[in-house]
């Protein structure tokens, strides 16, 4: 390896009829500015999010790290067969690479399958001696007490991010949703930082609000009422992602609102029980769940709440019901995906089983698309009507109904569904111009 060898680390952009690709303000790649984090500092660094800025091929990279989200594969592979051509080598890691390295190999010169953290070091041992294996594997999980240094959020490019300060705290769900790929590649046992760490490293985010990625910041609940606790008087605002059955739980929801949360990512999934329950989430009861929003928006917390249309038990009424259970509860964000078979998970193998696969273009694998042949509707009905839902929802009188309220957060909540109209409006150009 030359003196100062240049590592050059790569998020693909969304494909060009996704939701995402329209969205004004994107999410940060925290698993790449966590390896850059990792690296060296004998090496030169950079970091380029194809969302957010062109790749520059010509640039003199002799290591290129790539991520891979299954929607993203075609993307990753086209760039990784540009770089090869500058000789550049090619690693490349994330969900998709996990399930299928040996499709990525084909592409690249190294795949890196599991959490990485651990792995990046050999990575880049075996780099500079000039022998880089075609497979790094993780046979264990890692072990978040490990002091790693902090992420890269330097890198990231400024303006173009709703927040730039995303960080965690655990690892792993002892929930195995059918629909949902966490479990596969963070395991069931939870994991977490040893809090001190990680109170440290939010206080010193550079931004006014910042995302806990966490899947479920309430798994371990005592580890969460100490966090909570600790991050009081940080003058930080923050969000993350719980389960509904916070709203049981006075005490520590209180602990979460006094200590700067203002923002929920929440998955009801459905409004169905029989959905629910063939979902693997059991533990919901749908019928207490406006209640329970009320509840959490009590304490001056809002709620982006997640549902999946195409479930087994959804009919033609699925549609008006969640449009008026979302105006009813005056949801201040909202995320409406299309149930999505992806890698690894057991609803893949269940309808690989029956046959209602209808294609393996990952490019469409992006929650928006219909990718399979839903139990009640023709695959073409169910993409009309769940454009139609969002398109109606994002209206200018929905969005002023369910955000501009008495809270101080309206200032998180209003841009962030302005973004979505705005990418709902442009991805229906879009689509109208490929017909």
């Amino acid at each position: 390896m030359k003196p100062g060898a240049r590592i050059l680390f790569v998020f693909p952009r969304w494909p060009d009829l996704s939701l995402w690709g329209y969205m004004p303000y994107k999410f940060p790649p925290l698993g790449l500015l966590t390896l850059a984090g990792i690296t060296p500092p004998e090496y030169e660094i950079a970091f380029v999010d194809e969302n957010v800025e062109p790749i520059a091929f010509d640039a003199d990279a002799d290591l290129v790290a790539v991520s891979v989200m299954t929607p993203l594969a075609p993307r990753a592979d086209e760039i990784r067969d540009s770089f090869r051509r500058q000789r550049a080598k090619l690693v490349m890691g994330g969900s998709n690479v996990r399930r299928y390295p040996d499709e990525a190999l084909k592409h690249a010169d190294s795949v890196v399958t599991g959490e990485a953290e651990n792995l990046w070091p050999r990575v880049l041992d075996d780099f500079s001696r000039r022998r880089l294996q075609p497979r790094y594997s993780q046979p264990s999980r890692v072990d978040m007490f490990h002091p790693f240094p902090p992420p890269r959020r330097d890198l990231l490019v400024k303006g173009k991010y709703l927040t730039r300060s995303t960080i965690q705290m655990m690892r792993g769900c002892p929930f195995d949703c059918e629909f949902c790929s966490v479990t596969a590649f963070s395991g069931r046992q939870l994991r977490h930082r040893p809090i001190d760490a990680f109170v440290r490293e939010f206080r010193s985010l550079p931004d006014p609000f910042v995302f806990i990625v966490d899947d479920n910041i309430l798994c371990d609940r005592k580890v969460a009422a100490r966090l909570f606790d600790r991050l009081r008087g940080a003058d930080k605002w923050w969000g993350s992602q719980v389960t509904i059955s916070i709203a049981d739980h006075d005490e520590l929801l209180g602990k979460m609102a006094a200590s700067g949360c203002k923002y929920l990512f929440i998955g009801f999934e459905s409004l169905n029980q029989e959905n629910l329950i063939g979902l693997g989430k059991k533990f919901v009861r749908a019928s207490k769940n406006a209640v329970r929003i009320k509840k959490i928006q009590d304490y001056g917390i809002g709620i982006l709440g997640s549902f999946i249309v195409g479930c087994d038990h959804d009919d033609d009424g699925v549609f008006d019901e969640l449009h008026e259970f979302i105006l009813a509860t005056r949801l201040e964000a909202f995320l409406i995906s299309v149930l999505t078979p992806f890698p690894g998970t057991h609803l893949t193998r269940r309808m690989e089983q029956e046959g209602r696969i209808l294609t393996r273009d990952w490019r469409r694998y992006d929650m928006s698309t219909v990718v399979f042949q839903p139990r009640n509707f023709s695959p073409e009905l169910l993409q009309e009507r769940y454009d139609e839902l969002n398109r109606s929802l994002y209206s200018l009188s929905s969005i002023a109904r369910r955000t501009l309220k008495p809270r101080k957060n309206v200032v998180i909540f209003l841009p962030q569904n302005l973004g979505f109209r705005r990418a709902w409006r442009l991805l229906g150009s879009a689509r109208a111009a490929t017909r």
